[in-house]
């Protein structure tokens, strides 16, 4: 789609609808690209308008000099740097018909087929992405402070209230009845009012959550009641976190730091789970259960507060050469695309991530929530123990995560493959804790009195597993942003809602099978784990692909894939 204006031409990468956004348009390329000095100039151009991305090249060619050729050379920029051409020999040639070089003629033979590989690399890249990576990665370290504050306090919660292992499962379970609710709308949030501002209301709605979970427990209601009410919140708070995170990620990041970002933003759950237990028995038997609450729900807010400093100057406006920002004026509304839900459910490597993400969570949301519980329990350590051992594990996985990104990373800049690389981590992140499962399944005995095995013996297995788990993050995690970019934070949200439902049911399962089996840990927790560890790796092996999806294509509109 072209339009031309004097010397000035825009090709855009789809069609648009708005005069206003076309005037504005060119008179910001004829302000900027063609005051160029040179004969030929040519421009990324990225503009924002009603909450979708209009992309172009502008292409500026005086009349007189129409022999001239300039083609778009791909290459990584930076904030002013946004010429993104060169001059070709004379010898180019103009194949049209009839002889005469037009500037659309010319824009359509100079300028790359493919404009996804073109903005990847020749997009104005934000050169403060890994500082806001960070703030991401502390956003989930409080994400998962406030997620497992309750596996350590629902013991003496449970001893005050009388609770059965059943009841505990409930509770445990409720954060994930509204985490699974706000997946998906969540990543439709963050598509249309952008990653930013999703995150930010995500941490301030569970961090309320949080804070006003010791009141709920004595409202009128009941303590049950109102602690699962109050952990419902927190998850529909954390629940908007994932896909809001997969889009900013998607914006600010390089395709070649993929998987360094993922781990790094996600890895925040793994510091988030150590800290938690580390400080959650301290602050209960010194200040108390409620103490705990108020003190992660004050941080939270914190970080609300600290998140504009973290993001910086916004990317999002068009830049001139002298570095103003040019404001888009208010325009008149325009039809917006539509999600492409019949291609997503089309697609077999959307349905293998979907299965993926659901087997990866029932054994890492079942064991977050039981773990002090299974020390305690199954092997017959006091409260403080139980909780100092259940870090372990999670020490480990954290550990492992610093080498995941960079790991993969390497293996895809030297050409081993995408597709290959995420399979290989997937595959390790199910297999060897299958292995680990079956083995504590085995020398887990129903009662404490009878261990037969030193304690290390344990928690060196589960930190074994954890550490291996931590291979998701180059797998399932990046999957998402692998084949569709465009729509990675949909994806995310459309996969999470599947792999939060072992949230929900798995970790109240687990508590009634612990009161239907006299306590078995085995039939429990770590035999359902390993069934469902084996069938995501066999899934993901079959189905899995890293390859860019038809519905990513930015011609996609009400599903249907048209040409320029």
């Amino acid at each position: 789609m072209f339009h031309s204006a004097g010397s000035c031409t825009l090709r855009w990468w789809k069609p648009v609808r708005s005069q206003a956004l076309i005037e504005q348009s060119m008179q910001v390329a004829q302000l900027s690209t063609c005051r160029d000095t040179r004969p030929w100039a040519c421009r990324y151009f990225r503009q924002k308008h009603l909450g979708s991305v209009y992309r172009a090249y502008v292409l500026c060619a005086p009349a007189q000099r129409p022999g001239n050729r300039v083609a778009c050379k791909r290459k990584t920029l930076f904030l002013k740097q946004t010429r993104v051409c060169k001059f070709l020999p004379s010898s180019y040639t103009n194949n049209s018909e009839s002889g005469e070089t037009t500037e659309a003629t010319l824009a359509d033979k100079v300028l790359p087929s493919d404009p996804q590989e073109v903005e990847e690399e020749a997009r104005l890249w934000n050169p403060n992405r890994w500082r806001i990576a960070q703030a991401m990665s502390l956003a989930f370290v409080l994400c998962n402070m406030d997620k497992v504050n309750m596996s350590v306090a629902i013991i003496p919660l449970a001893k005050e209230f009388d609770w059965s292992a059943s009841d505990k499962g409930l509770v445990g379970s409720a954060f994930f009845w509204g985490y699974t609710l706000t997946q998906i709308p969540g990543g439709l949030l963050a598509k249309s009012l952008g990653g930013a501002t999703v995150l930010a209301g995500a941490v301030a709605l569970w961090s309320f959550g949080t804070l006003v979970t010791p009141v709920a427990a004595y409202l009128p209601a009941g303590a049950f009641a109102g602690i699962c009410a109050a952990r419902f919140t927190v998850g529909l708070g954390e629940g908007v976190s994932p896909p809001a995170s997969a889009a900013l990620m998607v914006q600010h990041m390089k395709p070649e730091e993929r998987a360094r970002a993922v781990s790094l933003v996600f890895g925040g759950m793994d510091v988030g789970n150590v800290i938690g237990l580390l400080v959650a028995p301290l602050l209960i038997e010194t200040f108390g259960v409620s103490s705990v609450f108020y003190l992660f729900a004050g941080i939270g807010f914190l970080w609300v507060v600290g998140w504009p400093l973290a993001l910086g100057k916004p990317m999002d406006a068009l830049l001139s050469p002298n570095g103003l920002e040019v404001k888009s004026a208010p325009q008149a509304p325009e039809e917006r695309e539509d999600i492409p839900w019949g291609e997503f459910v089309r697609s077999p490597p959307v349905w293998a991530v979907i299965c993926t993400h659901f087997c990866n969570n029932w054994g890492y949301y079942t064991l977050l929530a039981w773990l002090p519980s299974y020390f305690e329990g199954g092997l017959g350590q006091d409260l403080s123990a139980s909780t100092y051992l259940s870090l372990l594990p999670y020490l480990a996985m954290a550990g492992m995560n610093v080498t995941v990104g960079p790991t993969a990373d390497y293996l895809v800049q030297n050409h081993l493959g995408v597709t290959t690389v995420r399979k290989l981590a997937q595959s390790t992140a199910f297999l060897v804790p299958a292995a680990c499962n079956l083995a504590l399944a085995c020398f887990t005995p129903e009662d404490p009195s009878q261990l037969s095995h030193p304690t290390a013996l344990y928690v060196g297995l589960l930190s074994l597993a954890f550490a291996a788990s931590a291979w998701s993050r180059a797998g399932l995690y990046c999957n998402h942003q692998d084949l569709s970019p465009k729509y990675a934070s949909v994806l995310l949200g459309l996969s999470n809602t599947a792999g939060a439902v072992p949230g929900v049911v798995g970790v109240w399962f687990a508590g009634y099978l612990l009161d239907v089996t006299g306590g078995s840990w085995a039939n429990a927790v770590f035999l359902p784990s390993m069934a469902f560890q084996l069938l995501g790796a066999a899934v993901f092996i079959a189905f899995g692909s890293a390859e860019r999806q038809s519905f990513d294509s930015f011609e996609t509109v009400r599903g249907q894939r048209r040409g320029l």
